[in-house]
């Protein structure tokens, strides 16, 4: 299985204008970028009885918060990547914090659960654009030869979200109430934006057509749909492939394992890290060895871990819990190492094909959970890690031999 890196910036600087680069601070905003909208996106589930009683209703229908975000999100995402393709990567960046500062002040302060959905579905919209730019920004910006170093520390943003954002959130919500939290959400979104205006130089995210040889200049070739969709159809599988697991992995560890709630708590939090080591060393070992390489043995060794991880829960858990941690360690490499992929690839259209790939992380994702959700009730928890070892070896096979266009692209990457 051979695939080709595209070329980098380095060495297609020479087709187009030189473009701004970022700094070490643009990339420290654009991890606190991710981290407060992470936070925004996982903060939610232990608030909902909260929101509930102030309302009224039942959990479960709280829990629509949480479905209109999604919902919202995955249609906005592709149509405000497009525009940011047009409009600048670093304008739909700003431009989507102010929304999601209001739309999370409006959570705060919503007088009836109908407002808040519509506040949520704002928020939703608004996320849409900005992380797909915050990361576009990013590999656009970064030097080319730590590309994929630099898309590993934004996307470590949003990983530790989970470990570290929605417990914050969950501490200001017990101390004064849920309204608190989404209204500090509101400010801090607020305080980004003025961040992300002084942090990113002008020009940042501008598409510069290609120059020809001549001195006139060649109109942006605009990627296909078609194109797009496959490209990103990897990180779909990938997202399958992990989360049809980690979605019911408390479930296996205290019902398969028989771990008490201390231990599973222990083994949650030794996956957490092994996914941020693993994302971070993805981009490092992107840079140095090529984001093919990275890609596809990420894919083949998560696989090969959940068949070991099916086996681990029968095991000792220190077995069991060294299983969970390299197979986080495996796994997460391949997403900054695939998004820095996507940059080089499509350079001129960066905006819209990380919001497709934004999108279709969150479709993976709920397929995945859908599907382990199905065999968990029918089959049992021991089939889920196979199906998913599965998909991520036909992730790897989409990647080398369909995902993305044979004809490397020669345009300048913008930044």
């Amino acid at each position: 299985m051979k695939t080709r890196d595209v070329p980098t910036r380095a060495t297609a600087a020479g087709a187009g204008t030189q473009q701004p680069t970022g700094s070490r601070g643009s990339l420290a905003i654009a991890f606190v970028t991710l981290l407060a909208i992470g936070t925004d996106l996982f903060v939610v589930s232990p608030l909902l009885p909260d929101i509930a009683r102030q309302y009224g209703i039942s959990t479960a229908t709280a829990g629509s918060s949480v479905t209109v975000f999604s919902i919202a999100y995955m249609i906005g995402a592709p149509c405000i990547g497009t525009l940011a393709d047009r409009l600048g990567r670093r304008t739909v960046l700003i431009a989507g914090l102010l929304g999601f500062g209001l739309a999370n002040a409006l959570t705060g302060i919503a007088p009836t659960f109908t407002v808040l959905l519509l506040a949520r579905v704002l928020a939703g919209v608004t996320a849409a654009s900005v992380t797909p730019s915050v990361q576009a920004l990013v590999g656009q910006s970064a030097p080319s030869e730590r590309r994929g170093s630099w898309m590993a520390v934004a996307t470590a943003g949003f990983l530790i979200s989970l470990s570290i954002g929605a417990p914050a959130g969950t501490a200001v919500a017990s101390l004064l109430s849920w309204r608190e939290t989404f209204v500090g959400l509101g400010v801090l979104a607020a305080v980004l934006a003025l961040l992300n205006v002084v942090g990113w130089p002008k020009g940042a995210g501008a598409v510069v057509p290609r120059t020809r040889q001549d001195g006139t200049q060649e109109p942006p070739a605009q990627a296909k749909l078609l194109e797009k969709v496959r490209a990103v159809s990897v990180t779909g599988l990938w997202a399958f492939a992990v989360y049809s697991f980690y979605t019911y992995v408390g479930t296996g560890l205290s019902q398969v394992a028989g771990l008490g709630a201390g231990l599973v708590a222990t083994a949650l939090f030794i996956y957490g890290v092994g996914a941020v080591v693993g994302s971070l060393s993805g981009g490092r070992l992107a840079d140095r060895y090529g984001t093919s390489r990275v890609v596809v043995t990420s894919l083949i060794l998560l696989s090969v871990l959940e068949v070991v991880l099916d086996l681990a829960f029968h095991a000792p858990t220190v077995v069991l819990l060294a299983a969970l941690g390299l197979f986080a360690l495996a796994a997460f490499p391949c997403l900054p190492a695939y998004q820095a992929r996507l940059v080089a690839t499509f350079p001129l259209n960066s905006g819209s094909v990380l919001a497709w790939n934004s999108c279709f992380m969150y479709l993976g994702t709920s397929v995945g959970s859908a599907v382990g959700g199905a065999l968990l009730s029918s089959a049992g928890f021991s089939w889920i890690a196979p199906v998913g070892a599965v998909v991520g070896l036909f992730g790897a096979l989409v990647y080398a031999r369909w995902a993305l266009p044979r004809t490397a692209r020669t345009q300048p990457v913008p930044a």
